[in-house]
């Protein structure tokens, strides 16, 4: 008689229990991925210093030069706010299993205050970069970090680390722009969950019988390749849109002024990629080398808005494609991740969440080493 009642209570605590995991992870990656997502939307702001400031003469904003060029492409923001994030990713599931999760979230925590402290004041471009270095070290440590821990969790944790990154991206875009355009305010001054026993015990056991040689290690990356490579593709070819050719793709007669332009295609970007980064729930894609293939599409339809912005009716247009390339990028990063947590055997999951996060990383990274030659080319 009593076995209803029962039943229903463990319901209840199994609902309360998955909710408090999901939001949990949610929360922390949203928290992981603002500062990150901040820099590269004030990445135009950032490098228009180094032109207000310089005492070369600025590029004339003529006919001859209709791109309103920066004396720096947006690129050298992504590498900054990128590279030491990859150094970590490549090294760190080397070395992680010896440091405490408590004593990660505290170098997460420090570095992320600093790299926000430390660009809100600078006045000098170099020294913002150096406080980008710092985000990127804190969204790089972070992100490996909480892609283990979801080892240890039910896997609906992976599917709320993806979402909770695509809520950071579009936060921290929309919050950029909103505070910098309408109200008009500089973008100096705007810058200035309990788990169980179980789990614990769990962690503690892992440390010890989890500890791999280093060839054993290296062995486990081979699988994982067919994850990391099409990721690396999709990413290259996003990043190389987001900080090559969003720069380049300006409106003369729009109401935004040049600044305000870029802002907003980072914030349509960002609504993309969080409408596909939480789409594992209802949508899954199998096939993650179509992803690359339709990236590699939007990056010539991109270089193709470069040289006909004139002949575009409507910078909304624009915005549309933006949307969809977001919606690739992100749908590719949430895809891999699910793919990999039902598809590698528990024990070196761990390892491999860690390890494939650095797919993204090597796509980005060259996208930013070939921007700013790219940028260059383009306004010379």
């Amino acid at each position: 008689m009593n076995s209803a009642p029962i039943a229903s209570v463990r319901s209840r605590a199994e609902r309360r229990k998955w909710l408090i995991e999901f939001v949990g992870f949610w929360l922390l990656s949203l928290c992981n991925n603002f500062g990150y997502v901040v820099m590269l939307s004030a990445a135009h702001d950032i490098l228009k210093q180094e032109g207000n400031d310089s005492t070369t003469q600025p590029v004339s904003h003529n006919t001859t030069n209709r791109f309103d060029c920066n004396p720096t492409s947006t690129g050298a923001i992504l590498l900054a706010d990128i590279l030491p994030a990859l150094i970590i990713k490549v090294t760190a599931p080397l070395f992680m299993h010896k440091i405490s999760y408590n004593i990660r979230f505290a170098l997460i925590v420090i570095f992320a205050v600093s790299a926000l402290v430390i660009v809100g004041l600078s006045k000098v471009v170099a020294f913002s970069l150096f406080g980008i270095a710092c985000a990127s070290i804190s969204s790089g440590f972070g992100e490996v970090t909480m892609l283990q821990l979801t080892s240890f969790y039910p896997k609906h944790t992976v599917s709320a680390w993806p979402s909770g990154t695509g809520a950071a991206a579009l936060l921290g875009a929309l919050s950029f722009a909103a505070l910098t355009a309408p109200l008009k305010i500089s973008d100096a001054t705007t810058t200035d969950a309990d788990t169980d026993n179980d789990t614990e015990e769990k962690i503690t056991v892992n440390k010890t019988t989890t500890v791999t040689n280093f060839m054993s290690k290296l062995q486990l990356v081979k699988p994982l390749l067919k994850y990391m490579i099409p990721l690396s593709l999709v990413y290259f070819a996003e990043y190389l849109i987001n900080q090559g050719l969003y720069e380049l793709i300006f409106f003369h007669k729009s109401n935004l002024s040049h600044s305000s332009q870029y802002r907003w295609y980072s914030v349509t970007y960002q609504l993309g990629v969080f409408i596909s980064r939480s789409s594992v729930a209802f949508f899954r894609i199998n096939h993650l080398w179509i992803l690359p293939i339709i990236q590699f599409t939007n990056l010539g339809i991109f270089f193709a808005c470069v040289y006909r912005t004139a002949f575009i009716p409507s910078i909304w247009l624009v915005f549309g494609l933006v949307v969809f390339e977001g919606l690739i990028g992100g749908g590719a990063y949430v895809n891999t991740f699910y793919k990999i947590s039902i598809e590698i055997p528990e024990p070196d999951r761990e390892f491999s969440m860690g390890v494939a996060s650095v797919g993204d990383s090597f796509g980005i990274t060259f996208a930013g080493l070939l921007a700013i030659p790219l940028h260059n080319a383009i306004c010379q």
